[in-house]
C-alpha cells in the first residue's frame, strides 16, 4: 500500500514538475517572440530611417537626427508646450527640451511667453523650420512609398492588417496593466 502511495505521489508530483516545465516554456518561447518582435521592429526602423537619410528630398545638412524627430512632432502653425510637444514626440520631457533647444539654436523654433500666463512658455517653428519640416515630412513619405511601392496589394493591406492588430493586441495589454495596478493602489 505504501509503494502504491509513493507512487501516486510521485505521478502527481512529476505531473506538477511537467506542468510548471511546459508553462516556463511556454513564458520562455513568448517572451522569445516577443524579444524577436521588438528586434524586428528595430531593424525595419533602422531601414526606414537610413532610407530617410540617403534620401536626396531630405535636406542632411541642416538636420541632425533628434532635431528630425523633434520637427516631426510639430504642426506646421501650431505653438506647443515643452510637456505637449514631449507628449507628441513620445519624447521624455528633459530629452525634448534638449532636442528644441537644438532647434532653437539653429533658428528652426522659437520660444514666446503667454501674454496670459507669463510663467507659459511655448515653443513654434519659424519661417526656416517650416520649410525644413515641410521637406522632412514630405522626403519621409516619398521613402515610405518608394519602400512599399514593390509590395503587392496584398501584402500591403497584410501588413496594415498586422501592425493594426499589434497595436490593439498591446494597447489592451497595457489597459490591462493599468487596471490591475489601479487595483492595487485601492
Amino acid at each position: 500500500m505504501r509503494s502504491g502511495n509513493n507512487l501516486t505521489f510521485g505521478y502527481k508530483y512529476n505531473s506538477y514538475k511537467n506542468n510548471y516545465y511546459i508553462y516556463n516554456l511556454k513564458k520562455i518561447t513568448m517572451e522569445a517572440k516577443i524579444t524577436n518582435y521588438f528586434n524586428t521592429l528595430k531593424k525595419f526602423s533602422h531601414v526606414l530611417l537610413n532610407r530617410l537619410i540617403e534620401s536626396p528630398s531630405v535636406n542632411k545638412a541642416d538636420l541632425r537626427l533628434s532635431q528630425m524627430k523633434a520637427i516631426s512632432t510639430f504642426s506646421e502653425d501650431c505653438a506647443y508646450t515643452m510637456k505637449e510637444l514631449a507628449a507628441n514626440g513620445m519624447i521624455k520631457l528633459p530629452n525634448m527640451s534638449t532636442m528644441v533647444d537644438s532647434l532653437i539654436q539653429e533658428g528652426f523654433a522659437e520660444r514666446k511667453k503667454d501674454d496670459e500666463d507669463r510663467r507659459r512658455v511655448f515653443v513654434q517653428l519659424t519661417p526656416k523650420g517650416k520649410k525644413i519640416r515641410k521637406d522632412f515630412l514630405e522626403g519621409r513619405r516619398n521613402t515610405a512609398i518608394s519602400i512599399f511601392s514593390d509590395l503587392s496589394i496584398e501584402d500591403k493591406n497584410d501588413l496594415l492588417n498586422c501592425l493594426d492588430r499589434v497595436c490593439y493586441i498591446l494597447e489592451k495589454s497595457i489597459n490591462i496593466e493599468g487596471e490591475h495596478k489601479d487595483k492595487k493602489a485601492l
